[in-house]
């Protein structure tokens, strides 16, 4: 089942999340948390059996939305979840979504891409991304973005990049 999430779910997003992402690509718990009080932050997930099986964090930016985390539980992935959660929640809004990826690397960011790719969004790897740093003991990390929707210009791309940076990270950007 798809639901919004509000701030009495935290406990169990935040968990989903320290198993799904290191350290460096999350915020420290109680600066994630006040995120839930901010008006463009959100949170949807998906349950099954009255439990939390993965989450969507995106922030509404205005003319675009930028999905910051997806995550399934680690029992529940390869299940479809995943996808059911995108599916339902880009059906509440036609707006592009634009997501960061990790650069093609390794066998799991070709499976997240594809995963991406079969969603419908299209891969920028050749545009410049940096994800601002959640910690001041870490330096930006280089990353790509991913879009639902077709080919755009470089600079329509570039633009959506510095409303990420303003609106998300509250820093102009440097690259």
């Amino acid at each position: 089942m798809f639901i919004k999430l509000d701030i009495s779910s935290f406990d169990s997003v935040y968990a989903i999340m320290e198993q799904a992402f290191p350290y460096s690509e999350r915020r420290d718990k109680q600066a994630q948390r006040d995120l839930f009080q901010l008006s463009q932050y959100a949170v949807y997930g998906w349950c099954e059996n009255n439990e939390l099986c993965a989450f969507l964090a995106v922030w509404d930016l205005g003319e675009i939305r930028f999905g910051e985390h997806l995550a399934v539980k680690e029992e529940y992935r390869n299940k479809g979840i995943g996808k059911k959660l995108f599916q339902a929640y880009e059906a509440l809004d036609k707006r592009p979504l634009i997501f960061e990826v990790e650069p093609v690397s390794t066998q799991i960011t070709k499976r997240r891409i594809g995963f991406y790719e079969r969603m419908g969004y299209s891969y920028y790897g050749d545009v410049p991304y940096y994800q601002g740093a959640f910690h001041n003991e870490h330096e930006p990390l280089p990353l790509r973005l991913m879009m639902n929707h077709d080919k755009i210009t470089d600079k329509k791309i570039n633009h959506y990049i510095d409303l990420i940076y303003e609106q998300v990270y509250h820093t102009k950007r440097w690259f």
